[in-house]
């Protein structure tokens, strides 16, 4: 039983730095605040992640879960992203993702630039501790 509890203890000592180094990137749409309780983006291993679902909601799309992978449409556009994997399907070509999605709390997170540009048709500016995303009808301005 000592051996078990542990070896418990381990994994969870383990699993906690992943955690606490992440920091959270405050994101804003268009200037106002999208962030929930717990934050939506975060800085993790030198890239900035968000919360796919909440990025969903924030443009509207829908999601479909499949195990640790999810499928998400927004604005016409298609992706798949699965938890670990660096590769995912956009639009219907595989495409090599800067990191890999990641579960953390129950909740897939994405790299945050490419689901923007790539899946949101938007833009983001990316300053330390901050990331604003700009939706901008005219592409000419």
């Amino acid at each position: 039983m000592k051996h078990l509890v542990a070896g418990l203890v381990a994994v969870v000592l383990a699993l906690t730095p992943a955690l606490a180094k992440d920091q959270l990137v405050k994101l804003t749409l268009d200037g106002r605040p999208v962030d929930r309780v717990g934050g939506i983006a975060l800085l993790h291993d030198g890239l900035v992640y968000a919360d796919s679902v909440d990025l969903v909601k924030t443009f509207d799309g829908l999601v479909v879960f499949a195990g640790t992978s999810e499928r998400i449409e927004i604005r016409g556009h298609v992706g798949t992203f699965t938890a670990g994997m660096r590769g995912a399907t956009v639009d219907q070509v595989r495409v090599l993702l800067p990191g890999a999605p990641f579960v953390r709390n129950g909740d897939l997170y994405v790299p945050l630039e490419f689901f923007i540009t790539r899946i949101a048709s938007a833009h983001v500016r990316f300053t330390p501790g901050r990331a604003d995303i700009r939706v901008n009808a005219n592409p000419l301005s």
